[in-house]
This record gives structure tokens, sequence and C-alpha cells, in this order.
């Protein structure tokens, strides 16, 4: 059996689960052969103190360039969180070869939460990144995301009681810019998380819920685009993957919630990982 290739693009974080170190151990419990494109390498991430960085800027088109001598293709393109705008340049041409050979373009454009940017994110990197969500068939972008992607007012979205209109108003935005699905998460709606899925942009919007834990997880968003992932990958529909991953986050969060008080260290799937191998058999 032919194992698919994943080339996942994301920062990686010696200390608390985020990013590859949470992409890679789902994706290969779902049998994939996950090949990490790091784009920065830091001693813990940046919600703990002081951490050491690496950018890895000036390596990423060394990467790609041997992947290509070495004539590898992937079933599909994953990118998560992208320390600059050049960054993104680099790795538009390679999505754009992607969407030519028909693999999986997933992008999680990780570059804000709770209204704000993050510290190293810049107005020109939610430029470019807007390019890659456009070259996606599937964008995850949170609600902070989808706003500055967009050009919506987060605080006008956060409690108005048409909050569900204007989120599937600006997710038919990313729509019309060339990306081929869009699932908006995190909309915290009372002790309800829901998520947008916007299939295509002829279908109905779907709205899929699950029970909110009272803690913030460091990496939740990176478990979810990891686990969407590999559903898709293995054949589900969109809803189908956004239900199978909302059953898994919250799962793992409840129980996450219950073994450590620190949620900076992430959500402790490990244990569950069992589950997610076997769907190498559905």
């Amino acid at each position: 059996m032919e194992v698919q290739r994943i080339a996942a693009v994301n920062d990686l974080s010696g200390f608390g689960r985020c990013s590859l170190t949470v992409s890679i151990p789902i994706l290969s419990a779902m049998g994939f052969q996950v090949c990490p494109l790091p784009t920065a390498v830091l001693s813990a991430h940046t919600g703990y103190p002081n951490p050491l960085v690496r950018d890895f800027t000036d390596d990423l088109e060394g990467f790609l360039t041997h992947w290509e001598s070495l004539g590898l293709t992937f079933a599909c393109g994953y990118t998560g969180y992208l320390g600059n705008e050049r960054q993104a340049d680099i790795l538009e041409p390679f999505l754009r070869r992607l969407r030519e050979q028909g693999a999986l373009r997933l992008v999680d454009p990780a570059m804000a939460d709770h209204g704000k940017l993050y510290a190293s994110c810049t107005p020109g990197l939610v430029q470019a990144m807007a390019r890659l969500v456009a070259l996606a068939n599937v964008a995850t972008p949170n609600l902070t995301e989808l706003c500055l992607l967009t050009g919506g007012e987060y605080a006008a979205v956060c409690g108005a009681a048409n909050y569900r209109e204007q989120v599937e108003r600006m997710a038919r935005k990313l729509l019309d810019s060339g990306c081929g699905a869009v699932v908006v998460t995190g909309v915290e709606s009372g002790d309800i998380i829901e998520n947008c899925v916007l299939a295509s942009a002829d279908a109905p919007p779907v709205w899929v819920g699950g029970h909110r834990v009272d803690r913030h997880f460091a990496g939740t968003g990176d478990l979810f685009a990891s686990v969407l992932c590999g559903w898709l990958l293995r054949g589900k529909t969109l809803e189908q993957a956004v239900r199978k991953t909302v059953e898994f986050v919250c799962r793992t969060t409840a129980a996450t919630a219950e073994w450590q008080e620190n949620g900076q260290d992430g959500i402790a799937f490990e244990p569950f990982l069992c589950e997610l191998s076997e769907a190498r058999f559905l």
C-alpha cells in the first residue's frame, strides 16, 4: 500500500503542543507520511516567556528545491504559521504546483486570535496570507483571522444577534477570492463553540457546534486543522470531516481540562491517537 505524503509547513516548538508537534503525530497516526517544512524553530511556543527563536525563511526555498529535485509528489500541502510575508511569497508557487497536480491545499492562516494579531504578524503578512488562502481547497480561519482577511469588524460580530449572518457573509468573500471551501473555527456562542462550514460557493452554510471548555488551550487550531486534513484525505466530505474533527477536539479538550491545569501546555491528545489510527480502515 502506498502511503500518501503531506507537506506540512509550520513552526516547530520544542515545548508546548502546537504546530508541527501536533500535526506530525496526528497525521502519522491517521496513516500519512508527514514531511515537515519548518518556518521557524522555537525552544517553546511564544505563550511562554523568552523562547529561543530561529527563523527559517532563508532555508524554505532550499527545502522546496531539494524536494523537487528528488521528484517528490504530495497528496496535500498543509500550511500554518508563517513568520513573514517573504515566506508566503516562497510558498505561493509551491501551492500553485500542488493545484496543478490536483493535491489538497489546506491553509490554516494562523496569525491572530481573540481580536488581535500575533505579535510577530504584520498587515503585510495578512495580505500575503490572503493570497495563499485564495489558492486553498480548504481554509480554516478562526473568527479573528476571518475578519482580518475580509475587512470585517471582530468586535461588531462578537455577541451580535446576527453573528451567523455576518460570519457567513465574510466566509463567502473568501470563496469569491478563489478559495474552494471555508471552515470558520471557534465562534463562541454561550457554552458552545461553533464552526461555520461553506463547502462551495453554491452550498448552504452548515454550522457544527460542540461543548466549550471554559479554558484556553494553546494549539487548539493546529489540532483542529490537522485532524480535519486527515479526514479529508481519507475521503470524507467536508461536513463529515468537520463533524468528526469537532467530536475529537471536544473530547480531548474535556479530558485535558481534568488532567492538567496549564492550558499553555496544549491539548493532551496523545492517549487518543489510537482512535485516529482507525481512520486508515474507515
